[in-house]
C-alpha cells in the first residue's frame, strides 16, 4: 500500500515551491467537552480554570499550495500537523462578533484573543472548522482571499476547463502526497474508532455478566 513521504512535505520543501501564502497564525484548540457547555460556564474555564481544560491557541505555520492547505509546528517543520485540508470542499471567512453564524461559545473567546492578535478567519467543510487569529484584518483577508482562490482553480481543474491555466508539476506531486497522508490519517482514525467500539462493547458484555451473576 502506498505512503507519503514525510520529507516530501515538509515546510522548506512547500516553501521551495512557490506557495500561494505562507505564514504565522494562532490556531483555535478546543476540547470536546467545551462544546456542550453553557456560555456561562464556558466563561469561567476559559478565564480561570486550568489550561488543559479550556480552549486554547496554538501558533502554527500555515502554508497554501496546490490543492491544500498544510499545517505546522514553525517554517521548519518536517511534517504537518494533523491532515492537510482541501480547499476545493472548503470555505473561508473572517468572524466577528455579532456574526449571526458564529456560536455563543466563540464570542466568548473573542475576550481572549492570543497577545498581538485581533482578527479571526474561519476555515470550514462538512467535516470540521477551523478558526484562526492573526495580527491583522488585512492578513485575515490575505489568507480568505487566498483559500477562495484555491478553491476555484481546483474546481475548474477537476471540471477540465483548465486547458490555459498551467499548473506546476511539483504541486500535482504534493498534491498526491497530500492524498495519500489523508488517507493515511483516516485509516488510523478508523482504526481508534473500531478499537473504542470494541472496548465499549467488552465492557457492556462484562457489565451484564456480573449483573446476572449478581442477581
Amino acid at each position: 500500500m502506498a505512503t507519503y513521504d514525510e520529507t516530501h512535505l515538509s515546510a522548506p520543501a512547500l516553501l521551495a515551491a512557490s506557495p500561494i501564502h505562507a505564514g504565522f497564525a494562532m490556531k483555535l484548540h478546543v476540547p470536546v467537552f467545551y462544546s456542550f457547555l453553557p456560555s456561562p460556564v464556558q466563561w469561567v474555564l476559559s478565564s480561570w480554570c486550568p489550561t488543559g481544560w479550556s480552549p486554547q491557541w496554538k501558533r502554527r505555520y500555515l502554508i497554501a499550495l496546490g490543492g491544500y492547505l498544510y499545517r505546522f509546528k514553525d517554517e521548519n517543520g518536517s511534517t504537518p500537523k494533523g491532515a492537510p485540508i482541501t480547499v476545493d470542499i472548503t470555505e473561508a471567512r473572517i468572524i466577528s462578533r455579532g456574526d449571526t453564524s458564529t456560536s455563543n461559545e466563540f464570542n466568548c473567546l473573542l475576550d481572549l484573543l492570543p497577545d498581538g492578535c485581533d482578527t479571526v478567519f474561519e476555515v470550514s467543510s462538512l467535516a470540521k472548522t477551523q478558526y484562526f487569529a492573526v495580527e491583522s484584518r488585512e492578513e485575515a483577508l490575505a489568507w480568505v482571499n487566498s483559500i477562495r482562490q484555491m478553491r476555484q482553480d481546483s474546481i475548474t481543474r477537476n471540471m477540465g476547463h483548465s486547458k490555459g491555466m498551467p499548473y506546476p508539476k511539483q504541486w500535482e506531486s504534493f498534491d498526491a502526497s497530500a492524498r495519500r497522508l489523508q488517507e493515511q490519517k483516516e485509516r488510523i482514525k478508523n482504526r481508534m474508532s473500531a478499537l473504542d467500539k470494541k472496548e465499549q462493547e467488552m465492557q457492556t458484555l462484562g457489565g451484564s455478566a456480573n449483573m446476572g451473576y449478581f442477581s
